[in-house]
């Protein structure tokens, strides 16, 4: 069997990092090239999420990325400087997550972390080189590849990963459509240093009924701060003078130094596919959407690994090519909720009239400060914002496969054990595995090691229980976390196990 063409990654950003990194841990060939000369040098994107460090610890990565970077205790809402909500992170997400925070850890961290491993593993990444021509066919796609002295070479690849953004090149070789709508408002965000009288250890969303602002600390020993821009200021001559009594109206904040500082207008939208054939895009060049909830950076990871794993199956042959069309239905029905959820916060929000007013001094002065009284409100915030609560039920792997309340295409729920251990440690072989969570199977175990399939036995503990997992259930786990398959023990499993093993392809684990 002749070695598989390479994949080529076009992007070096935080997405086709990570894609970088799952295909080098897997073993699969790719070249990863981007125009840009440099990686960015600015925070841009800073929030790291719980289900993020979670992948990062597969990689061997969470440790180093916790210690750079800073995690954030609380979560505050201020009116008028008056705190009507104050919530800890480690408490609603207790349990939830070996990680139970919000991590702040900017876009360039994230890349340099990423990038040195990629270097202590041998990874070039090709830099001034760009793509100018894609053409595909059955057997893969020719390439042409630019560089900075504009001499251009033909590479034949077995698939295009566009990790490009939302300005993608690769996109618009492809026949995905994409329409994105922009928000007439203009937002600004800046990296300062001075005193504010809100503490900088939390995220804090401070308003009043004419306007806000997000304010935070970060790992640097800046402020961050991010809001809305007057309209009646034109682009040419907009400075932080012009929002500073804003920002101290609503923060408190007094400025001594202001290090970065820039407007922009969002925009939002999901493009009408993620593949053409042997081309998928991923991040920013699949969807945009507003910074709500800091999903942007943690989405397009999501992406990066979701589709990565799976073509570094079908090129090692441990796949069928048709598990690829399951990045299509797993990711894009996220990416479209994301986008509508985020597109009613930030519309509201961001109201200059009675709509939006009524919405800070009503709705987020009186209403939501009582909701957070109840525990289901915090659930539900860290589990969506953390991205925990993505699943895939709808895929076309799981099938609506299930037992009792674990379904096929859940994150696998993660359980602590009384020696300090945890069920996501065996994660990090990035391999199919068996998950038993109470009796040893014998036949399942034989079965199992047959195909040279791991299989992973836990106590059923009370954690277990809690968090749904079924007592001598077989799980099969897929290499991102996520639940593949559940069956009950029964006399059935086996058969059941190889039917969906022998549909998907999946062999030489």
């Amino acid at each position: 069997m002749s070695s598989p063409k390479p994949v080529l990654i076009a992007g070096a950003g935080p997405t086709g990092l990570m894609a970088a990194l799952w295909l080098s841990h897997l073993g699969a060939p790719f070249r990863i090239v981007d125009k840009r000369e440099f990686a960015v040098d600015t925070s841009r994107a800073t929030i790291v999420h719980a289900r993020t460090v979670e992948f990062y610890r597969m990689l061997g990565l969470s440790e180093r990325a916790i210690s750079e970077g800073r995690i954030v205790e609380n979560f505050a809402v201020f009116s008028d400087l008056k705190e009507i909500i104050s919530r800890s992170f480690a408490e609603i997400g207790r349990g939830k997550s070996k990680f139970p925070f919000v991590l702040m850890y900017p876009q360039d961290f994230n890349e340099q972390l990423m990038i040195g491993e990629l270097k202590s593993r041998g990874v070039n990444i090709e830099r001034e080189v760009e793509v100018t021509g894609l053409v595909q066919d059955e057997d893969g796609v020719t390439v042409t590849l630019k560089n900075k002295e504009g001499v251009e070479e033909k590479f034949e690849a077995s698939y295009v990963l566009g990790c490009d953004g939302g300005h993608s090149t690769i996109r618009q070789y492809t026949n995905i459509k994409n329409a994105p709508g922009t928000y007439s408002q203009r937002f600004f965000v800046t990296d300062v240093e001075g005193e504010v009288s809100v503490g900088l250890q939390n995220v804090n969303l401070c308003f009043n009924t004419m306007d806000f602002c997000l304010l935070f600390g970060m790992p640097n020993g800046r402020i961050r701060i991010a809001g809305w821009a007057p309209d009646e200021i034109p682009d040419r001559t907009f400075t932080f003078a012009d929002v500073e009594e804003a920002v101290r109206r609503n923060s408190g904040a007094v400025i001594s130094k202001v290090h970065w500082f820039s407007t922009y207008k969002v925009h939002y939208g999901v493009a009408s596919t993620f593949r053409d054939r042997r081309i998928f895009i991923c991040g920013d060049a699949a969807h945009v959407h507003s910074p709500v909830g800091g999903q942007g950076m943690n989405t397009g990871l999501g992406d990066a690994i979701n589709i990565a794993w799976k073509i570094a199956a079908v090129l090692s042959g441990k796949a069928a090519p048709d598990i690829l069309d399951t990045y299509q239905s797993e990711r894009r029905p996220f990416a479209e909720r994301l986008v509508n959820t985020t597109d009613k916060v930030f519309t509201i929000a961001s109201d200059h009239g009675l709509m939006g007013k009524a919405w800070r001094s009503v709705v987020m002065g009186n209403i939501v400060p009582l909701l957070f009284h109840f525990g289901f409100i915090d659930n539900f915030m860290f589990e969506t914002v953390s991205q925990v609560r993505i699943e895939y039920r709808g895929s076309q792997m799981s099938n609506g496969n299930h037992v009792l309340s674990l379904y096929a295409g859940d994150r696998l729920p993660w359980v602590e054990f009384e020696d300090g251990t945890d069920n996501f440690q065996p994660l990090s072989s990035m391999n199919w595995q068996l998950h038993i969570y109470g009796d040893k199977n014998d036949k399942v175990t034989d079965w199992a090691r047959e195909k040279n399939l791991a299989v992973q036995n836990f106590l059923f503990n009370n954690d277990a229980k809690t968090k749904g997992i079924p007592e001598n259930a077989i799980i099969l786990v897929r290499p991102d976390g996520y639940v593949g398959q559940v069956f009950q023990h029964t006399d059935k499993e086996i058969s059941q196990l190889q039917a969906f093993v022998d549909k998907w392809g999946l062999k030489s684990f």
